[in-house]
């Protein structure tokens, strides 16, 4: 079964499917400039990654054709499938914040007349509020980390405030049995009813307005991105190929599963990817450091053997492809860079302001990200992660969303 339930960042593709992943990400690349500049015949999707929480399943339940909700927990060995106000209480009754969301999903999004079986995001149920921002009236939610508003004297002012619940939907599920089921990215939602009670939005972006083509001066710095990546790609594909194997074997104590945790750790600490050389002898002092410790944790020597021996295995491949691991972390930062172009061209165009919680009120951001979509079933994320970690780590003043917690359990 293909199920969506975690999307890959379009530069993680290089460590995910080696030098297949890197033509990829650049032939998306490739499509997202074609579009920014004008050309309208594009053979992809561009949705907005919305910041909801949690995750909802829903529509007919195969081969019963009774309306069902749930949360990731419906792909599990032992799947959390609720037709009832009882299923739910059975199921996620250890997170009572996430049974009245599903309770509320259950109650109103029959109405819609879902066929087959959609995925989004709830954005919001009871949890709406009122807030004067920059001296005008607005609705606002917070369904995660991101707090959404719309203004008085916007379309969906009016709808938004009688609405009972908000959901985004962003992917459709077919098949004859949950197991069978093959997502499709993409939902069109002008096929569902509407109803007063619920606000339903596309996650697709609106049609590009000229403030968001790109500029000459932008052209000619994703064309020199482009160039210096061809020699890069040669370079590194190698090593590579290597990585991509192990982290499909999901050996943690292999350089594939340890190099992708290590890229993440920069992002996560705010800190910035260094040059390639540098990143070889940080990533070379973290990889032996990990598995030293897996190593101290063992008692037997036969045991503690095996974990050595892992440990030099990946030294001695870090130290023979030292050139071409350096020219894999340029040609990651050098999609990074490339993707950040469309990012905030793509940040123009959003409709609903986008806030963050501090100790000084709301201050403005931006949304989480975008994901561009091949024929239906083949994705990647577009995310600022320094900028959005910055977010899910920061602190926060009102109460955090306990419920979600509860999401996928």
């Amino acid at each position: 079964m293909s199920k969506n339930t975690h999307l890959e960042h379009l530069e993680d593709s290089i460590l995910i499917d080696g030098t297949a992943g890197a033509k990829d990400a650049f032939i998306f690349l490739d499509d997202l400039a074609r579009s920014f500049t004008g050309n309208t015949t594009n053979s992809f999707t561009i949705t907005t990654k919305w910041d909801g929480a949690p995750a909802i399943f829903c529509g007919l339940y195969p081969g019963t054709k009774k309306f069902f909700v749930g949360t990731k927990s419906v792909f599990n060995k032992d799947a959390k499938i609720n037709f009832t106000n009882a299923d739910i209480d059975r199921n996620h009754g250890h997170a009572a914040g996430l049974v009245k969301k599903l309770k509320d999903a259950l109650k109103y999004l029959p109405k819609l007349g879902i066929k087959g079986v959609a995925q989004g995001d709830l954005l919001f149920t009871d949890d709406k509020g009122t807030e004067m921002i920059d001296g005008v009236s607005n609705i606002t939610f917070k369904p995660n980390t991101i707090t959404y508003s719309v203004a008085k004297g916007d379309a969906l002012y009016d709808k938004v405030n009688e609405a009972k619940i908000g959901v985004v939907f962003h992917t459709f599920y077919e098949g004859r049995s949950i197991e069978l089921m093959n997502a499709k990215f993409g939902f069109d939602v002008s096929k569902l009813k509407e109803h007063k009670d619920i606000l339903v939005l596309s996650a697709e972006t609106g049609e590009l307005g000229s403030d968001t083509l790109l500029t000459q001066g932008e052209k000619k710095t994703l064309i020199g991105l482009k160039q210096k990546s061809t020699r890069l790609v040669n370079s590194a594909s190698p090593f590579l190929d290597i990585v991509s194997k192990q982290i499909e074997a999901n050996d943690q104590l292999t350089v594939g599963p340890k190099l992708k945790v290590f890229f993440n750790k920069y992002i996560r600490d705010q800190i910035a990817v260094p040059a390639g050389n540098l990143f070889v002898k940080q990533f070379t002092d973290y990889f032996e450091g990990e598995l030293g410790k897996a190593v101290a944790k063992l008692k037997t020597p036969k045991a503690k053997a095996a974990k050595l021996q892992k440990m030099y295995d990946g030294l001695d491949l870090i130290e023979d492809n030292k050139a071409s691991l350096a020219s894999c972390v340029d040609l990651y930062k050098i999609i990074q860079n490339s993707k950040s172009v469309f990012i905030k061209k793509l940040e123009k165009g959003e409709r609903f302001g986008t806030y963050l919680r501090t100790e000084d009120g709301l201050e403005m951001t931006s949304p989480e990200g975008y994901v561009i979509i091949r024929d239906g079933s083949h994705a990647r994320k577009l995310v600022e992660r320094a900028r959005f970690s910055a977010a899910n780590f920061k602190k926060d003043t009102l109460p955090t969303k306990k419920w979600v917690e509860g999401d996928g359990k």
